[in-house]
């Protein structure tokens, strides 16, 4: 199965989607001019390819900054991740911050809330 990879750009973040390595990472900063349209094609392979993915996915999330539109796209992500849940597969979310920046840690708090998942926080150690 193809991997869905985006390099990271000056206002994108690094989407490292790989089905065969079971890596599933989105890094980086994340304020593109169209944020619906730089993620929809995300989401649209992640419906295409749903039903090949793992039985135990660990989703990496380690943005530094997310601009509002940013914020709507990832609560997109999440919502299809819990629908994978309620079918029985096992997501586990992790989600790195720098330890002085409390606004993206709190993202992942209220992102955990809406989202009805539970997110391991983990501090970057670069």
């Amino acid at each position: 199965m193809k991997a869905f990879t985006k390099a990271a750009t000056q206002n994108t973040p690094e989407i490292n989607f790989d089905i065969n390595k079971n890596i599933f990472e989105i890094s980086g900063k994340s304020f593109p001019e169209d944020s619906q349209g730089f993620y929809d094609q995300f989401l649209n392979w992640i419906d295409e390819t749903a039903n090949e993915f793992p039985e135990n996915l660990i989703i990496n999330f380690n943005f530094y900054y997310l601009s509002s539109s940013s914020i709507i796209a990832i609560k997109k992500l999440l919502l299809k991740l819990k629908n994978f849940e309620k079918s029985g597969k096992k997501i586990i979310i992790h989600w790195y911050y720098d330890e002085d920046d409390d606004d993206i840690k709190r993202t992942g708090e209220d992102y955990e809330k809406v989202a009805g998942m539970k997110f391991s926080y983990i501090v970057n150690k670069e």
